[in-house]
This record gives structure tokens, sequence and C-alpha cells, in this order.
């Protein structure tokens, strides 16, 4: 391997641990953060949970319980974030490997290259761009503030389909499998990385601000305060 592709191979791998660094503080802090808000009914006056139940049916039904209760109430832009950030990495790992499975195999099952019936080959960054601007002309037009959480999946699947052929779109020939393809996987990496790095950032700063989630987190304080008196 010639110097100009080692070095191009170990800076696309730390972008690649820089990206993954980022992207596990955040999801690591949101699911603390949900964890934690989503236990507060139950153990602030609210329906009872009996925490230490052992049985692995039941445990994963009340992990699941809290998890679930923790998302709905907790912030409807950070959970935009997560939310985003978790579709981009699964569309980009999954289109990955079914390319190179395509590449390999010739595709898996139904699963082939597309194409028109003049012969034309389909890139996915078509299908991606379109669901990206269906996502985000919804969001922007209808303001819907409870589905913009949801919205934000189809909008980072879109995403990942695009910048995985960034490269395509730059060079406008298909160098999805060269050295010049590397900039797709690079420019994802830097994206996902100041994605996660900004998004975490603004958790921190945005902390303690009113909504929903500071309402419960305050109520639970109020609950601990009033148990305190009554001793």
């Amino acid at each position: 391997m010639t110097s100009p592709k080692r070095r191009l191979k170990w800076e696309t791998r730390l972008l690649g641990a820089a990206s993954v660094s980022a992207v596990t503080v955040l999801i690591g802090a949101s699911a603390v953060r949900i964890w934690r808000l989503g236990k507060l009914p139950f153990t602030h006056g609210g329906e009872g949970l009996d925490l230490s139940v052992k049985t692995p049916v039941k445990s994963t039904a009340l992990s699941v319980k809290i998890l679930y209760e923790g998302y709905r109430v907790s912030s409807t832009r950070e959970n935009v974030v997560v939310n985003m950030v978790a579709s981009f990495i699964v569309t980009f790992g999954i289109t990955r490997a079914i390319t190179h499975t395509i590449r390999v195999r010739g595709g898996i099952g139904p699963i082939k290259n597309m194409k028109t019936q003049s012969g034309r080959h389909i890139h996915h960054f078509i299908p991606g761009a379109i669901l990206s601007f269906a996502a985000g002309g919804v969001a922007i037009a209808f303001r819907p503030e409870g589905p913009d959480r949801y919205l934000a999946i189809p909008f980072g699947v879109g995403i990942a389909l695009v910048l995985d052929e960034a490269a395509l779109l730059l060079e406008l020939e298909d160098v999805y499998w060269s050295e010049e393809g590397a900039l797709s996987v690079r420019l994802a990496f830097t994206v996902l990385g100041l994605l996660g790095a900004v998004a975490y950032a603004n958790q921190i700063r945005r902390a303690g601000e009113p909504g929903t989630e500071y309402d419960w987190q305050q109520a639970a304080k109020a609950w601990d305060d009033l148990q305190l008196l009554g001793r």
C-alpha cells in the first residue's frame, strides 16, 4: 500500500473513532436521562414499581415500561437529535453491507441494483433525497411538535443514503468503491461526529430549562422534600 493510501486509511479510521466516541457519549447520556425520567413516576408517589424483581421476563417488561415513560416525557428537541443520529448510523451501516453484498454476490434475494427500463442505474441517494426532503418539509410546514421526534427517523435515513454517495455527487461519476469513494465515508463520519458533539453540548446547555422534563424533575424534588418534612 502506497503512502497516500495508508494515510487515507488511517485518517478515515481516526475520523471513525472520533465520531463513534461522540455518538457513544450522546446516546449514553440520553439513555441515562431517559431512564431516570422514566423511573420518576414510579418512585415518587405514582404507580408502584418493584425494582427488585429478578424474573427475566418481568425485569424486561419493567425496563421497557421505564424507557417508554422516560422517552414520552423527555425533551422533544433532544429526542429528535437522538432519533436522527440512531437512524443515520443504522441506515449507513446496513446500506454499506447491502452494497458490498450486491457487488460480491450480485444481490440478496430480491434486493439488487435498481434500474430503469432503459437500463439506467438508480443510485440510492435519489430515494434518500426524496425521503429527507419529505420528512423535513412536513416538519417545517406543519410544525407538529409531537411527531417531530418520529419525523427525525426518516430524515436521518434519507441523509445517510445521500451522504453514502456524496463522492459520486461531487465527482459526477460512480466512484463508490474507488479511492475517491472513501470521501463518502469520511464525510459521513465527520457529519456524525460533529452532530454528536454539538447535540451533547446542547443537552448540557439546556439542562434545567422549563418544559415537561423539567416539570417532572421538579415534582420529584418536591416529593422528596415532602417526605423529609414528614419524618
